[in-house]
């Protein structure tokens, strides 16, 4: 029995391309995506794709969603626009091109306030949640600036750190490309058991950060054990030696059999930056939960190659201006592809990219390689070359040789 596996890529409104072919496929296989396939995964705007279809969307529906409602999420064009003059006010002469209000506005009306872990209607089958993932699970990846590391969000097992997390904030976490949208602010707790206590400290175990500083601030409160019941601020934080020094002595000191909780907020950005190309992480899931990698198939779906090229002469003389905006795309296209190599090595022929290059040469019309041109031409003219791409006859053969290996 294959486990089947949906990746989905960022890339702004050009998502549209990946759900178009999505709906040609959701045609061809008679089947709503989320039973269909085992792991949705997606990044960025592939993430608002992969919720959608794990919670029962159809494609076709996600394809209107892009023409409708991306005026709201991108509301114009141009970084000089007086509309952006808010922005200016609150963050400065950097501020990123769009507020998220629009993005949050769109993704609540869509998913409303339903939680992660309620994209699929079956019960765990086992005790043991982390042993099984269920038919059309979600998998969405972000980023955080704070600790430096990718923030996995999973339905079928809720993290400790975040928790039953609405599905809007995930994918908005998961959609905060720099530059364009300001970074996600997320609650994050933090659990663990204390390692020994003092009078005006407490020594944390290994679930807890060795970075300096970095819950300086933030609430501590004993859970459990001697000392339950108790808060404290963390005046200082020394990352060698996990210790928290708190802002007034403990009545009662936590000892190695008292457990902890910390408050605290991850900075979510684009997951792009780390994995545009979410594949990769979905097979680790599935071999992570033990299923056998002869088992796992992966269809990958991309939202355009880019085809802009950054002349020597250019990358070769420019310096922290010239680069700014270019070394977004630049990232994320990098990171796709290095997640593709991965998995493609490890998959090998079980595997299906459909990926085309933003070019002429498909239909022999503009496709734009910028995440927020949401012109009504360039939206149609994505959707056109989605459309003939899967006619290609290479690839339409593709697609029914992967469909009949998952029979």
């Amino acid at each position: 029995m294959p486990f089947r596996i949906l990746s989905l890529d960022g890339g702004g409104i050009r998502g549209v391309v990946a759900a178009k072919i999505l709906s040609l496929i959701e045609k061809q296989i008679e089947q709503p995506l989320n039973e269909y396939f085992n792991l949705i995964t997606g990044t960025s705007t592939g993430s608002i794709l992969a919720a959608a279809i794990a919670t029962g969307i159809k494609s076709e529906d996600i394809v209107k969603l892009y023409k409708q409602k991306s005026s709201i999420i991108f509301p114009y064009q141009s970084r000089f626009s007086l509309k952006r003059i808010r922005l200016l006010f609150k963050h400065g002469i950097s501020a990123p091109k769009y507020s998220n209000q629009g993005l949050i506005k769109v993704l609540k009306e869509h998913f409303r306030n339903k939680g992660i872990a309620a994209v699929y209607p079956v019960p765990y089958p086992d005790s043991n949640p982390q042993s099984h993932i269920p038919t059309g699970s979600l998998l969405i990846i972000a980023y955080d600036t704070i600790e430096r590391k990718p923030i996995i969000f999973k339905s079928w097992s809720s993290d400790k750190n975040y928790g039953n997390i609405p599905l809007w904030e995930a994918c908005v976490s998961s959609a905060s490309a720099p530059t364009y949208f300001p970074a996600h602010k997320l609650k994050k707790i933090i659990k663990g058991k204390v390692y020994k206590g003092s009078i005006d400290a407490i020594y944390l175990d290994e679930n807890t950060s060795c970075a300096n500083e970095i819950y300086t601030n933030a609430l501590v409160t004993i859970t459990s054990g001697y000392g339950s019941g108790q808060t404290r601020q963390i005046k200082k934080y020394i990352g060698r030696s996990r210790k928290a020094i708190i802002d007034k002595a403990w009545k009662e000191i936590p000892n190695k059999n008292s457990t902890y909780s910390i408050e605290t907020i991850f900075s979510a950005i684009d997951g792009g930056v780390t994995a545009n190309n979410p594949s990769a992480c979905a097979v680790a899931e599935a071999l992570r939960s033990g299923y056998a990698l002869d088992d796992i198939t992966v269809l990958s779906i991309g939202t355009g190659d880019r085809t802009r090229i950054i002349p020597f002469e250019k990358a070769h003389h420019w310096g922290l201006i010239q680069w700014a905006q270019p070394l977004i795309g630049v990232a994320l296209d990098g990171s796709a592809d290095v997640c593709e190599y991965v998995t493609s090595q490890i998959i090998q022929s079980r595997q299906l990219r459909l990926q085309f290059k933003l070019d002429r040469e498909l239909t022999g019309k503009r496709l734009s390689d910028d995440i927020d041109d949401i012109s009504e031409e360039n939206i149609n003219n994505l959707i056109e070359a989605a459309q003939t791409y899967l006619r290609k006859p290479k690839v339409e053969r593709s697609l029914n040789e992967f469909l009949e290996k998952n029979k």
